[in-house]
């Protein structure tokens, strides 16, 4: 399990993955620490169950994942890392705490879909060298009842075949069927939702023929076509952000 080199302790990777489970497991105080011990619950299980079902001889089994969790973009609603993680660990799944709030079907439809790019990147014939969603990673998902797309890797729709089936067994709740337009580039769960619009920090000038965008609080132009110099466009107040603390009584 373990041996000592001049006095200090060098630990076996599954012992090392097996410390840091146990460790997010016991961690009472952790916010994240009832998701993590459900999470590698359900890692087991799509281990056993779908991904590496029958020991083979002269084969390695599938090796364990580790779940991390942290605040990402929007966007992202978790990532595998391909190589070492900062500890030194392989296999690395990350959740985005933003999105842990979703059905579990839709939480452990990700989960699976991350621990597809583990099984891929260890007994794949075509593992990759990014996060890159390649016909046999998709191959791969829809044997387990997954529907990712190629390249962008969104589940175009809900999860059936031998996925659905685990999920009847331990009753969780399978989604209502969605109608999903052809070539849509949005997970199915995401559809209806309007896109998030971030909030420019761009100041609007115009010169009267034409607009233009700049980042600093003082513009000093003419424009070529006009003549005219550029002045700052105010908001209306249909386009003022809502701040009840700026109102007057």
């Amino acid at each position: 399990m373990q041996e000592r080199l001049r006095g200090v302790e060098i630990l076996e990777p599954g012992f090392s993955k097996e410390a840091v489970r146990k460790n997010a497991e016991l961690a009472h105080d952790w916010q994240w620490q009832e998701m993590a011990s459900s999470l590698y619950t359900w890692t087991d299980r799509f281990r056993n169950r779908l991904l590496d079902p029958i020991a083979r001889l002269g084969r390695d089994s599938m090796p364990d994942a580790v779940i991390s969790f942290q605040r990402m973009d929007h966007r992202i609603l978790a990532c595998y890392t391909l190589h070492r993680n900062a500890q030194g660990l392989l296999d690395e799944i990350t959740m985005n705490t933003k999105h842990l709030s979703r059905p579990m079907w839709q939480i452990l439809e990700t989960l699976l879909h991350e621990q597809v790019h583990l099984w891929q990147q260890n007994f794949g014939q075509h593992p990759v060298t990014r996060n890159y969603h390649n016909r046999e990673f998709v191959s791969k998902c829809e044997q387990l009842g997954l529907h990712p797309r190629v390249g962008r890797g969104v589940h175009w729709k809900p999860a059936d075949g031998a996925f659905a089936q685990l999920m009847a067994e331990h009753q969780i709740q399978r989604p209502a069927q969605v109608v999903v337009p052809k070539e849509d580039r949005k997970n199915w769960w995401d559809l209806g939702k309007k896109e998030r619009k971030g909030r420019s920090t761009l100041s609007k000038w115009s010169c009267g023929c034409q607009n233009v965008r700049v980042g600093t609080k003082e513009f000093h132009a003419q424009c070529t076509i006009c003549g005219n110099l550029f002045t700052r466009v105010e908001k209306t107040a249909s386009q003022r952000i809502h701040d009840p603390r700026t109102e007057k009584p």
